[in-house]
């Protein structure tokens, strides 16, 4: 008498187009097989299915958010005044996004002019004009990001203050676009299909200029650090932007930055638009008291078409 025992061991049915998990990159291998386990007149046999392999699918999103916390304050007639984009990669497999900019918002009550798009190349969160890099497009990785600068000039016209004028960073992929669910087969990352997601593989977002009338200063802080982890020895490197909005003068402008607990300042390390300021108390502008960096910076005037823009830097060392 022969006694048969059938026992499937972790079946799993895949398929090319079935496998949607954004959270598992375009091109993982997934492989399976099934075990046979059974006896014939007592004796045990174990036998072993043919292994199925297929490879996950490349889901084709990207997102665009506006990254300024509300709009940037403008005069008319300024210059490189810059709205902050950021652009991710919310696919699983390596994309790359065409760029480009829409200034034409029916809402808007002015509209900029000579606008471009930049990537921020140094990843430090701040337009430098000096540094970044104009751009069309960009490559992302599954899940990584670029900082993308919208810099416009503002119309010479006069507007009251108040008057709005938004404007957008739209991202699209290179390998396909369209309706949620479109493929594009062997068009992934290693030739495996790519599928369209929820965002149809195109994203845009706006972002406002406010026109202002009112004088005032603004002051944007960054910072990086040396290395991958931020530890004791790491070196981090502060950077403030001082800005004026609106045009007129101001008097007596003084920037101080405590330095941080558990950090010690960098003797020596203090700049003013990249050129080095002592420590001490002396004809330069800049000085460390001993708990914080100090830089006056006197007078600051801005007039049509001539933006007045500081960049002051130090740096501290993680205790």
């Amino acid at each position: 008498m022969r006694k048969i025992l059938f026992i499937a061991l972790g079946w799993i049915v895949v398929g090319i187009t079935n496998i949607h998990a954004k959270g598992v990159l375009a091109g993982t291998e997934i492989s399976n097989f099934s075990t046979l386990q059974y006896e014939i007149n007592g004796v045990p046999y174990t036998v072993d299915s043919n292994t199925i392999v297929d490879k996950v699918d490349q889901i084709i999103d990207v997102n665009v958010v506006w990254n300024d916390a509300s709009p940037i304050i403008v005069a008319s007639g300024e210059i490189n005044r810059v709205l902050t984009f950021k652009v991710t990669n919310t696919g699983n497999g390596n994309d790359t996004f065409d760029l480009a900019y829409d200034i034409t918002n029916p809402s808007s009550d002015f509209i900029v002019t000579n606008p471009r798009i930049f990537i921020d190349t140094n990843n430090n969160g701040v337009f430098d004009v000096s540094t970044d890099l104009p751009v069309s497009s960009t490559m992302l990785a599954a899940d990584a990001f670029s900082t993308i600068f919208l810099v416009s000039d503002m119309p010479t016209n006069s507007y009251i203050s108040g008057s709005i004028s938004s404007n957008a960073i739209e991202a699209k992929s290179t390998i396909g676009s369209g309706a949620p669910g479109t493929l594009y087969p062997g068009a992934g990352t290693g030739g495996v299909f790519a599928v369209v997601g929820m965002s149809g593989g195109v994203s845009k977002a706006w972002g406002e200029y406010k026109m202002s009338n009112d004088l005032g200063v603004k002051l944007t802080k960054s910072a990086t650090h040396s290395g991958s982890e931020v530890s004791t020895g790491t070196i981090v490197s502060y950077n403030i932007v001082v800005e004026l909005q609106a045009n007129g003068s101001v008097g007596n402008l003084i920037i101080t930055d405590a330095i941080p607990a558990g950090t010690t300042y960098v003797a020596g390390s203090l700049k003013l638009d990249s050129v080095s300021l002592t420590d001490a108390v002396d004809s330069d502008s800049g000085r460390f008291t001993g708990t914080n960096i100090e830089v006056n910076l006197g007078t600051a005037t801005q007039s049509l078409g001539d933006p007045y823009i500081k960049n002051i830097s130090f740096e501290v060392m993680i205790s």
